[in-house]
């Protein structure tokens, strides 16, 4: 199954008073992620737009404490895409390739001016099916 993996340095403002990475921090690192793969499948965040991704749901599991310094991988593929919404799965792994933590989102297509969800575009779900094997009901049956 293809990931796609975004590297990033801990810095030592993501520590906590504990003297571990904060979840604050590690949802940062999802968040990060979630906008290179958006970026990468024309899922573009902008103001004033009409039209695009919203974070509907987020599920975090922390796996394993993270320290400064250090560099975390998260590794991001869409696990499932829906008439108006998308299945984003995040692993972040340390730098001895650790699993630190797992994250799964739904992302809305969705229409800010009508306020409601639309069908994600055929070229969109088209630059999604590039970057990852998915499973959409065409290809469940």
């Amino acid at each position: 199954m293809k990931t796609l993996p975004l590297e990033i340095r801990v810095d030592w403002s993501d520590m906590d008073m504990l003297g571990h990475v904060n979840n604050i921090s590690i949802s940062r690192f999802m968040q990060a992620s979630r906008i290179h793969y958006m970026d990468l499948a024309d899922l573009k965040v902008h103001p004033k737009m009409e039209k695009g991704p919203i974070l509907a749901s987020a599920k975090v599991d922390f796996l394993k404490q993270l320290h400064f310094p250090g560099k975390v991988t998260i590794h991001t593929r869409c696990s499932e895409i829906r008439n108006s919404s998308l299945v984003l799965d995040h692993t972040l792994t340390d730098e001895n390739n650790t699993i630190c933590a797992r994250s799964q989102e739904v992302i809305v297509y969705f229409d800010f001016i009508a306020g409601k969800p639309l069908r994600i575009p055929d070229d969109i779900r088209e630059k999604i099916r590039a970057l990852d094997e998915i499973q959409t009901p065409e290809n469940l049956q």
